[in-house]
């Protein structure tokens, strides 16, 4: 009896811990996109995601030196390189859009990534997928059709959000097969000094010399956005994934009260419908995919 009630005790804090830690992660990464917002109005948002990629590396790099070379290696080079290539396309095409779209919009946009993700993993690894996921999918694209009103127009900020949202669920399949061999910090580091040459490519064209001020919110965004993935990471290998993903959706009350805060932003109605729906759509696409998983795993 007291071996079940220790159990429970410990099941109980450690889902509370995982909880508090998702919330975390969901602020940090909220933060982060209006650091960027931030920053790009005095730095060209190319600069800021080559510098944000090459900071990354002094954060990592006790953890290095006390594991030594061996905790970056990767066992498949040629995944990684091509998560390199998404992953650098996806930075590029998110800092420039989110310099032109107001947070809440374009959090409710990102929220889009399990639905790229669900639809590539149909495409390329033949996925079956039913009728259920298939409507929360259509739902899901009504969502993104709402909080873009086409009708009025579409400003290239949201497109490069969305675009930025594609080339992330192809980032994540990768980082999805790639669990399967490598660590969490050899996914980590490679997800962010991989996209260094092109993001470095990328800023060339728009250098300008950076002061001190930016230099420190470049710092600051590449210390919270570290914050947010090991904090996720964490998250998610000690609590349901049925459990936590609702939690990650508190990312857009965060944006929304980040860019009313930093930059007067009142988001439309249309945001908030829009975003209901998408992230309605995602949870259950998530939870469904959990269930199918759960079963399998069982079976």
């Amino acid at each position: 009896m007291i071996s079940k009630f220790k159990d429970f005790n410990n099941k109980s804090s450690t889902l509370i811990l995982a909880t508090i830690v998702m919330i975390v992660s969901g602020f940090c990464a909220s933060l982060a996109a209006a650091l960027v917002r931030l920053a790009s109005q005095d730095l060209h948002p190319f600069q800021i995601a080559f510098f944000r990629s090459v900071l990354i590396i002094p954060l990592l790099s006790p953890l290095i030196f006390k594991f030594k070379i061996d905790i970056i290696r990767t066992e498949r080079p040629l995944l990684t390189f091509y998560r390199c290539i998404s992953g650098s396309g996806a930075m590029l095409f998110f800092f420039y859009g989110i310099s032109l779209t107001e947070l809440s919009k374009a959090q409710s946009l990102a929220f889009t990534i399990p639905i790229f993700a669900t639809l590539l993993a149909i495409l390329t690894l033949k996925e079956v997928v039913g009728l259920r996921r298939w409507g929360a999918m259509f739902f899901g694209f009504v969502g993104v059709i709402i909080v873009l009103r086409p009708d009025l127009n579409v400003s290239i900020g949201p497109v490069c959000v969305l675009a930025a949202c594609v080339l992330w669920s192809i980032s994540l399949l990768l980082a999805k097969k790639l669990t399967e061999t490598d660590g969490n910090i050899s996914i980590t580091f490679w997800q962010s000094a991989g996209v260094i040459p092109i993001t470095f490519i990328a800023a060339i064209f728009v250098w300008d010399g950076i002061n001190g001020k930016q230099l420190f919110l470049v710092s600051l965004i590449t210390i919270v956005a570290t914050i947010a993935q090991f904090s996720l990471n964490y998250a998610l290998k000690r609590g349901e994934i049925s459990f936590l993903l609702p939690l990650d959706y508190l990312r857009l009350i965060w944006a929304v009260w980040l860019g009313y805060i930093m930059f007067s932003e009142i988001p439309l109605n249309n945001i908030w419908i829009g975003s209901t729906i998408i992230v309605a759509s995602t949870t259950y696409i998530g939870i469904r995919e959990n269930y199918l998983n759960s079963n399998k795993t069982k079976s």
